[in-house]
């Protein structure tokens, strides 16, 4: 693994920007890491996503999310896309024009273990966001890598999702999505020009994996609007942002609300074991209980050095004695 440290000044303070690459299933693979400077705590993790033909940087200097980011305490991971069969960056979203066959899914989970082993990253509050073909990307992780990743975000990327795909229904999944009503790149109405998704069709089909039954509206301006699903007994919800006359962008301020701030947002209010079995830490087989079957999985992860957040009672990112011991105390209190 290689990495490379970049001073950046913002808003009167510095923070730390990586350049790190690391081999996965053969094919060398890269991201930025801008980590906030002066914390003391663990910071969450937002992975930013650029579209189809752009680059980790790009994504970086055109949202500027470390900006709303790292005041809160949160890192921002800007990954790299793989180059495609026809040379442009991309993501494997199962479209016919990615032209790639890369696992991203499995890249990104092993961007986050290495990003938590170089980094004080709370592995409870990671979240997903991206841009066009990042936006359908985000949508992946949503599907396929939520017991990893909290929360997404989608700015003008569609869900594609395919026929013999079916995606992990083990917990609600808090989505935020962006669109454009003039969009001419990718679909705001169906049909869309790629059978995913759009906009109405990702509402109907989360609202129903997330059993959302009610719906609040807002209109900020005469050109946006924002809908918000839920369900009173969870604190998961699909919000849209519809921007009447946008396009493909990501919107700032002369739309009256800046992208990267509401994403942050968004993000904060959730963290993983809001949704993993009610947040019962150490409830390890899940079955409601806590008991010595929940022991004896515990000391199984501490001798193969595997990770589960179920499992790390003290938050500090690493199961051993110290959980078995916290585990005991729990059960015999």
């Amino acid at each position: 693994m290689k990495k490379y440290l970049i001073f950046i000044a913002l808003s009167c303070s510095f923070s730390f920007t990586q350049w790190f690459q690391m081999n996965y299933q053969g094919t060398n693979r890269s991201y930025y890491v801008a980590y906030p400077s002066g914390t003391s705590e663990p910071s969450g993790l937002i992975i930013n996503m650029h579209g189809f033909g752009g680059s980790a940087a790009g994504q970086m200097s055109g949202t500027q999310m470390d900006n709303y980011a790292h005041p809160q305490n949160i890192a921002v991971v800007y990954p790299q896309g793989i180059n495609s069969d026809i040379g442009y960056t991309s993501w494997n979203v199962g479209t016919y024009w990615d032209f790639n066959s890369q696992d991203d899914v499995g890249f990104i989970s092993a961007m986050i273990d290495e990003i938590a082993s170089n980094f004080e990253i709370d592995l409870n509050r990671v979240y997903a966001c991206g841009f066009s073909n990042g936006g359908y990307m985000a949508y992946e992780l949503a599907c396929e890598l939520s017991d990893k990743v909290t929360a997404f975000g989608s700015v003008t990327g569609n869900f594609m999702l395919n026929s013999d795909q079916q995606c992990d229904n083990e917990r609600d999944i808090p989505i935020i999505h962006f669109h454009g009503t003039n969009d001419p790149t990718v679909d705001y109405y169906p049909p869309s020009f790629d059978q995913a998704l759009t906009v109405e069709e990702s509402i109907d089909y989360w609202s129903v994996f997330n059993n959302f039954d009610l719906e609040y509206y807002e209109q900020i301006n005469s050109n946006v609007e924002i809908f918000t699903y839920y369900n009173e007994n969870s604190p998961a919800e699909f919000t849209h942002y519809k921007v009447t006359g946008g396009q493909h962008e990501w919107f700032w301020n002369n739309w009256g609300f800046n992208t990267s701030e509401e994403l942050v947002n968004f993000f904060l209010q959730y963290e993983l074991t809001d949704f993993i079995n009610n947040g019962l830490l150490g409830d390890l087989n899940e079955d409601g209980n806590i008991n010595v079957q929940d022991i004896i999985i515990t000391i199984n992860l501490a001798l193969e050095n595997e990770y589960n957040l179920l499992a790390d009672l003290n938050s500090d990112e690493t199961i051993d004695i110290l959980d078995i011991v916290q585990l005991v105390n729990l059960i015999l209190d």
